[in-house]
């Protein structure tokens, strides 16, 4: 039984027993790791304080071939991010990240691309002003690394590059298509040109970047719904950090 070391994220955590929790580590070597931290919740373990959510440290733990649960040999913190988990709301939004992760990868999918996307996303996030924009440029990023990400140049029947004269184009959520007026069938729901273009600039903005953007309150409604509609039908469940969400978004 090989014993790896890597830099990892705790993405989830559930209680295996009394004593022992399962953790859901995102790592920057081995992609999604599950692996049982064995005494966890004894008030004398070594790993009391250190397997909080979204602790990023140094990770150790033993692989055992074929099997789906490893075993935490040891975690010695980095980061705790206390600034984001101090803040209720950037809470709720560092949890939805993390939880869009474990729904979105599967166990053992190497993706450094990922790692250092999470990564990202915490250094600014504790500093950033527009949540919202932020979330979804998040979103954006990951469905790009992922291959999920719609096209916003051209259209995906017809093949034309979409234009300034395409002032309306509509959006089929089932396969993340978006199609000009021309193309248009029954059951496509309708966005703004100007929220496509949003999109598509936050997919090539880094996060540094958008304190210089602004969007519309019917850019933030349309991309929500564009974005909360195809990584529902990517992940085949409703994420429940979005429930939080809904609250902190309407707030």
């Amino acid at each position: 039984m090989p014993i790896q070391e890597t830099e990892a994220v705790l993405i989830r955590s559930y209680p295996l027993s009394e004593s022992s929790v399962i953790g859901v580590f995102y790592t920057r070597d081995f992609g999604k790791v599950r692996a049982v931290a064995r005494g966890v919740r004894s008030p004398k373990s070594k790993f009391r304080g250190q397997l909080d959510l979204l602790n990023r440290g140094h990770l150790i733990y033993t692989e055992k071939a074929n099997r789906d649960l490893q075993t935490v040999r040891d975690f010695d913190l980095i980061d705790n991010f206390e600034q984001i988990k101090t803040d209720f709301d950037r809470f709720s939004y560092a949890c939805y990240f993390a939880e869009l992760i474990d729904a979105i990868e599967s166990d053992g999918a190497e993706s450094p691309e990922i790692f250092s996307l999470l990564m990202r996303t915490f250094c600014y996030f504790e500093m950033v002003g527009d949540l919202q924009l932020f979330a979804r440029t998040f979103e954006l990023h990951l469905l790009e690394i992922t291959g999920y990400s719609p096209q916003f140049s051209h259209c995906s029947n017809c093949g034309n590059i979409l234009t300034s004269q395409d002032t309306v184009l509509y959006y089929q959520d089932q396969t993340s298509e978006i199609v000009c007026a021309t193309c248009v069938t029954p059951h496509l729901v309708r966005i703004s040109r100007g929220s496509c273009e949003l999109m598509k600039r936050l997919q090539q903005s880094d996060f540094g970047q958008l304190a210089r953007i602004r969007a519309s309150r019917q850019n933030y409604r349309e991309m929500k719904f564009v974005l909360s509609a195809l990584i529902n039908f990517h992940t085949q469940r409703r994420l429940k950090s979005l429930k939080f969400l809904d609250v902190v978004e309407t707030s």
